[in-house]
């Protein structure tokens, strides 16, 4: 049987429709409130997924009760404790090693660099005086993140010595690295490998601002290098020499994100062990001929993929981008009435009188959207108009007010 290491961020996901070899013999850990859906013969809940201990325990009682041969995590969280859990049991796919590898930025980058992948400087801090010492090495601003985060989360840019007390709590203890912020285009790449061989490697530019374009309520999304540009196999090169120079796993599907700096320097931001997080799913749906997420389910437990189709569908496939628009500081008082032209798999992911203000606004992280779309084109300049076109009319249809007592939401909604 499979378990499913459940992410209240994959809810809903058509496990059963994706794996129906299995269907009705899928077990999960998932929190509390989720419902698993179709498929599944024993569920385990938890309080508080982002637990390891809790949700290690109750993947544990599962294996008590059933055989298990595959463990398949599609969440960042759960990428070291599916390889911890195969560890355990002996089942086939990604372990420890190389599962940290891929979530630890420290790590990364010192194996990154051995392999001959060009990294920014970089140290482990566990204190505001490592900070300091770091910015006094390297004056200019510097990037402090957590060494396991996903979704710029916590990502803080410093720019001069006196803003380090804004990160000292956080740093304390460790759990943090700085690095030299390196300014050009961000990029990223989405790439198959399986049984030690390259499937599919789809190279992308995020649109201005890239993941961090939502600190100023921006959208933001990306959109497909056509094969003709020299950038496209400069980055294709860069990625599978990362891949080789991490610890290897029997299938990987990474999400790595380049920096290409005016000199045309191609400098390692990270790379995840994982699919994209939204809307980039719907965008390699787009270019591979299938949902990546569907693919790597079915990869990950071990059930055939047609991978001579899926290298067929994406050397055919037109230019694509996708596109999101971040929630304000505040609650929804109007929702778009309709997808703006040009626009396919618009999806709408909020609802009338939703409140995003106070803690949910400052904890937002790049990947929380209200609405995402795609637009495909066969040349760049044409795909790139058209993001802006649609942007301004997705953004036209929302109606926000202060959050609080929720009178005009509710009046709205009548």
């Amino acid at each position: 049987m499979i378990l499913v290491l459940l992410s209240p961020r994959n809810a809903g996901l058509p496990f059963a429709e994706w794996l129906p070899e299995e269907a009705g013999r899928l077990l999960a850990v998932t929190s509390r409130e989720v419902t698993a859906g179709p498929g599944f013969a024993d569920v385990e809940r938890v309080d508080d997924y982002t637990d390891d201990a809790s949700v290690l325990a109750s993947a544990r009682r599962l294996a008590g009760r059933h055989t298990v041969t595959r463990v398949l995590a599609l969440a960042e969280v759960d990428v070291e404790r599916a390889a911890q859990l195969r560890d355990e049991l002996g089942l086939p796919g990604q372990r420890p090693a190389s599962a940290r590898a891929y979530r630890d930025k420290v790590l990364m980058k010192e194996l990154a660099a051995a392999g001959g992948v060009t990294v920014p400087p970089f140290a482990a801090v566990a204190s505001a005086a490592d900070v300091a010492a770091f910015m006094a090495a390297h004056p200019g601003p510097v990037v402090v993140k957590p060494r396991d985060g996903s979704g710029s989360t916590g990502v803080a840019v410093l720019h001069d010595p006196s803003e380090i007390t804004q990160v000292a709590d956080r740093v304390a203890g460790g759990g943090h690295e700085v690095e030299v912020y390196v300014s050009g285009r961000m990029c990223h790449v989405d790439a198959l490998h399986v049984q030690g061989e390259p499937v599919v490697c789809v190279p992308s530019v995020y649109t201005d601002g890239g993941c961090l374009s939502h600190w100023t309520d921006s959208g933001n999304g990306s959109w497909t290098l056509p094969a003709s540009d020299p950038l496209h196999e400069r980055l294709v090169t860069q990625t599978w020499r990362l891949v080789e120079a991490l610890p290897a796993a029997p299938a990987l599907f990474v999400h790595a994100e380049f920096f290409v700096t005016d000199t045309g320097d191609t400098v390692l931001c990270e790379i995840a062990g994982r699919v994209g997080g939204t809307p980039i799913p719907a965008m390699l749906h787009a270019v591979l001929g299938s949902d990546p997420r569907h693919l790597w389910a079915r990869i990950e437990c071990g059930l055939p993929v047609d991978l001579d189709a899926v290298r067929a569908h994406a050397a055919a496939a037109p230019l694509v981008a996708n596109f999101g628009l971040p929630p304000r500081d505040g609650r929804i008082v109007r929702l778009p009435a309709r997808a703006p032209d040009g626009a396919r798999d618009f999806s709408v992911l909020a609802h009338l009188g939703e409140d995003w203000g106070g803690a949910r606004y400052a904890g937002r992280k790049s990947g929380d959207f209200i609405a995402t779309w795609l637009v495909t084109a066969d040349d760049a300049d044409e795909l790139l108009a058209l993001v802006d076109k649609t942007s301004a009319q997705t953004e036209a249809g929302f109606g926000w007010e202060p959050s609080g007592p929720p009178a005009r939401a509710q009046e709205a909604a009548r």
